[in-house]
């Protein structure tokens, strides 16, 4: 278990659903108190990495290289409702744009 609290840690395990773990940079925003669950929901962002990066993105973002490798990994986290009403998770890809 890597985060305690209990939405952290659902959209952890959505990730591990697809072979990756998400590693939290910032809530973006679209909060709701999920009456199901009562957990304080919102959209985030954060990096989707390979379990197998895991301690390299540990030494990098203290070293605070962590965009140097894993820029490509970055994500938004975004939160929805299935049609039986559990909440669902979607990774978008940020889209960086080079000026």
């Amino acid at each position: 278990m890597f985060y305690e609290e209990p939405y952290m840690e659902f959209v952890n395990q959505e990730a591990i659903k697809i072979g990756k773990y998400f590693l939290l940079d910032s809530g973006e925003g679209r909060e709701f108190i999920d009456s199901e669950t009562g957990w304080h929901i919102e959209d985030l962002s954060g990096y989707l990495i390979d379990p197998s990066d895991h301690e390299k993105f540990i030494v990098m973002k203290k070293n605070g290289a962590v965009d140097d490798y894993f820029l490509k990994d970055y994500v938004f986290a975004i939160w929805g409702k299935n049609t039986d009403g559990s909440i669902k998770i979607t990774f978008e890809k940020y889209q960086f744009y080079k000026v």
